[in-house]
């Protein structure tokens, strides 16, 4: 009875309530919080506003993804992060239709589904404008095509997969990973399929580069310059060794802690079955153990970021479900006792902004892990005060982030410039036209954002040495004012630097050869 009511009961429906929730939430925070737009999505935006078949550092989707997002709703922060909203629900139906294929029950693959959407690897897909959704959407949709044929055991169709990881491919190019993992499970389930007939899916699904190949043959393959020069160790010349214990620790706060240290005792389980495990549950495992063993023994060689490896968890949480509703019932608490506590987390981190009119500080602001999404709204008044005109002046920035959170946020949305002062790396700037082509004898607002505890010591020091650089390329350069963005309580913990920079003169511009 109890059996039958696992597989009878409208848990899709039931999901599709939940998502529908979840996605006002994330409206009503997103409109009311006071969470900007972080540098990255401020970034892309850039981006949609000259759309191109790719970018300085990402392949075009996400800029694509944007620019419809802003054409729907707008140039606003809704209009940014519309489409994640979308991305996200499907992405939560597909691990879904993953569990299902995996052979779980209905009420295991709503729990597999509720842990993608509300950890804080699904719910920051959700509200923010990344690269992440779209790529991990099409690479479960890949693990689907093999796990629902490994289900009916037959050969999975390349031509499926292909379409997923072209898709993919406009977002990450790590989807081609994938192939690896298909042509194990070809190799032990279907040796009879041709090795021609993969080919041909895997040869298809290069399809997904040739936007960027063809943005980069005439922008000095800078796409595949800078991933490289990444890999490589950026500027330090050789690989840059990071910390295994510090990564596995991002793992566990991306997915929650609770959760991933389920996962993990899931794993010993699946390594202690795998020989009598069904073909789609073998496979799902697979590709997290692999996946997430090898990235937890790269960062004793290469620093890797925590968002490297989140194709493995898609994937993970069919293992998880597995071994806690079908295999060990004793830890289904302990799961929904891991989502309770993920939900908390969430609510405390979106209330942090409205948490700093309060005199008792809640998390110091260094801290915040949203300290670089406020104040942004503060931005446009204090401009128009020093007569900021959009149609007469110009914003400059020398951080390529601040540049594209002066775009955004900016009178106007007028695309500021990047100033290279101080040699760092190319970025998407250095391929639009610079200062001294577009704004030639014209007035401009130079802006400097700085953070507590930065903000405190450092300010004055900065003023000078950016009014002596700031003189080669302007005939006058005035400061203004330290401009307060942001106090939590009673401390400035967030502020502009403005300076006026009048008649842009000719200078030789500072260009760097590196990418990283």
């Amino acid at each position: 009875m109890i059996t039958h009511l696992k597989n009878t009961f409208p848990w899709n429906y039931f999901l599709f309530i939940i998502l529908a929730l979840k996605a006002l939430l994330v409206y009503f925070f997103v409109i009311y919080s006071g969470i900007g737009l972080g540098p990255d999505e401020a970034q892309y935006w850039t981006w949609s506003q000259e759309p191109d078949w790719g970018y300085y550092s990402k392949p075009p989707g996400i800029a694509w993804q944007i620019w419809l997002g802003t054409h729907l709703f707008g140039q606003t922060e809704w209009g940014v992060r519309s489409v994640s909203v979308l991305l996200s629900a499907v992405q939560v139906y597909l691990v879904y239709r993953l569990a299902l294929s995996a052979g779980l029950f209905s009420r295991t693959a709503f729990w597999c589904a509720l842990i993608m959407a509300l950890t804080p690897l699904g719910f920051a897909g959700s509200f923010f404008a990344i690269t992440d959704m779209g790529f991990l959407l099409c690479w479960t949709g890949a693990c689907l095509t093999v796990v629902d044929a490994l289900r009916r055991g037959e050969a999975p169709y390349p031509l499926h997969s292909a379409a997923w990881i072209i898709g993919g491919a406009l977002f990450k190019w790590p989807i081609y990973l994938f192939w690896v993992f298909a042509f194990c499970a070809r190799r032990w389930y279907f040796p009879e399929q041709k090795i021609r007939v993969f080919a041909v899916g895997v040869l298809i699904s290069f399809i997904g580069l040739l936007p960027s190949i063809w943005w980069n043959g005439s922008h000095d393959w800078a796409t595949f310059r800078h991933v490289f020069s990444t890999l490589q160790g950026g500027g330090s010349g050789h690989q840059a060794g990071g910390n295994p214990f510090e990564f596995i620790a991002s793992q566990a706060m991306l997915f929650s802690p609770i959760l991933f240290i389920l996962l993990s005792y899931a794993f010993w389980k699946w390594l202690r079955e795998r020989e009598t495990l069904s073909p789609p549950l073998f496979f799902c495992g697979f590709v997290t153990i692999f996946s997430l063993g090898f990235a937890c023994v790269l960062p004793a060689f290469q620093k890797l970021q925590g968002n490297w490896v989140i194709f493995a968890y898609p994937t993970g949480i069919i293992i998880l479900g597995w071994y806690a509703f079908h295999k060990r019932s004793s830890i289904i608490l302990p799961v929904k006792i891991g989502i309770g506590i993920s939900l908390a987390t969430l609510a405390f981190v979106l209330y942090l902004p409205l948490s700093y009119s309060n005199t008792s500080t809640v998390l110091p602001h260094k801290m915040n892990p949203l300290k670089h999404n406020m104040g942004w709204t503060a931005l446009a008044p204090i401009l128009e005060k020093y007569g900021y005109d959009p149609v007469y002046n110009f914003l400059i920035g020398d951080k390529y982030q601040t540049a594209s959170i002066l775009s955004f946020y900016g009178p106007g949305q007028k695309r500021a410039y990047f100033l290279n002062l101080h040699g760092i790396r190319n970025n998407q700037f250095s391929y639009w036209p610079q200062l001294q082509e577009e704004q030639k004898h014209r007035t401009g607002y130079f802006i400097w954002i700085e953070n507590a505890p930065h903000l405190e010591g450092g300010w004055l020091t900065k003023r000078d040495e950016y009014l002596a650089e700031l003189k080669q390329y302007f005939e006058k350069v005035e400061f203004l004012e330290l401009a307060p963005l942001i106090y939590q309580g009673s401390v400035l913990v967030k502020a502009v630097m403005i300076f006026r920079c009048q008649n842009c003169i000719e200078a030789i511009l500072n260009e760097p050869s590196h990418y990283w």
